[in-house]
């Protein structure tokens, strides 16, 4: 009877906990940078207790060895995750190691009420993973340097995809008041597609007609330009990639200022 209490404790413990998984996974994914990092943090640790329980079980490991499987089980997870998705060509960002985060640690909570009642028909209290004595000892050791074996080789993998990984291209836009009494406002582009590309520069001071520039540049080469704008006139400058003026690349506020 205590056996069947204590468990059904526990199993609502666990319900509860297995709801609150994917909870935390959405504002990791979508919440507020704190908010974010706290969901995700406790993600990883519901995988790594829930996980190396439901991997263990109640075997007779000594604290130190459950705290190293806690710890190696989210490490290992995210690392072959990562390396996992970038071969599916995901794009790299929070929401994908928040999906991964909330799914592992979900299916970590699933199989450990999985494993059914402690002390239960089939689930004995305490089950014994290796067999007693010295060679026990060597297939422990083996595993657990078989285990380092993988980490070392996922993380190597890891970073070896990281620097491989191609970034997206993208140009960069800036315009400030220069000069004395900062009546003129100096603009630039600056070009980092990875061939030449034409945009079309438009530059509006105050309520004037914008003035377009076509221009194209080569990679990494910066186009600068100087133009007259009083201080109590507002500047927007828009560039666009290509042609034609569609769609806005980057674009550049400066707001008035009094005199």
């Amino acid at each position: 009877m205590t056996v069947e209490r204590k468990w059904s404790g526990r199993s609502a413990w666990l319900a509860a906990v297995g709801i609150a998984v994917p909870l935390l996974g959405v504002v990791d994914a979508v919440g507020p940078q704190p908010f974010a990092a706290a969901g995700f943090a406790v993600n990883l640790t519901v995988l790594g207790v829930a996980g190396g329980r439901a991997l263990l079980g109640q075997a007779g490991l000594s604290r130190v060895e459950r705290a190293t499987v806690a710890l190696a089980v989210p490490i290992g997870t995210l690392v072959l995750g990562t390396v996992a998705a970038a071969a599916l060509h995901f794009q790299l960002d929070r929401r994908v190691w928040a999906v991964l985060a909330a799914l592992t640690a979900e299916a970590a909570i699933i199989a450990l009420l999985w494993r059914g009642q402690p002390g239960g028909p089939g689930h004995p209290l305490r089950w014994p993973i290796l067999p007693p004595g010295r060679h026990g000892r060597m297939l422990w050791g083996g595993l657990l340097a078989a285990a380092g074996v993988i980490l070392a080789a996922a993380v190597t993998l890891s970073v070896w995809t990281a620097i491989r990984q191609a970034y997206p291209a993208f140009s960069a836009l800036s315009a400030i008041r220069v000069g004395p009494g900062q009546h003129s406002v100096q603009i630039e582009l600056t070009s980092e597609e990875p061939a030449p590309a034409s945009f079309i520069v438009t530059v509006r001071v105050g309520r004037a007609r914008p003035e377009p520039v076509t221009l194209r540049l080569a990679s990494g080469s910066t186009w600068r330009k100087t133009v007259l704008a009083p201080r109590s006139s507002a500047v927007r400058v828009i560039a666009y990639r290509g042609t034609t003026p569609r769609t806005p690349y980057r674009k550049v506020y400066l707001a008035p200022q009094a005199s």
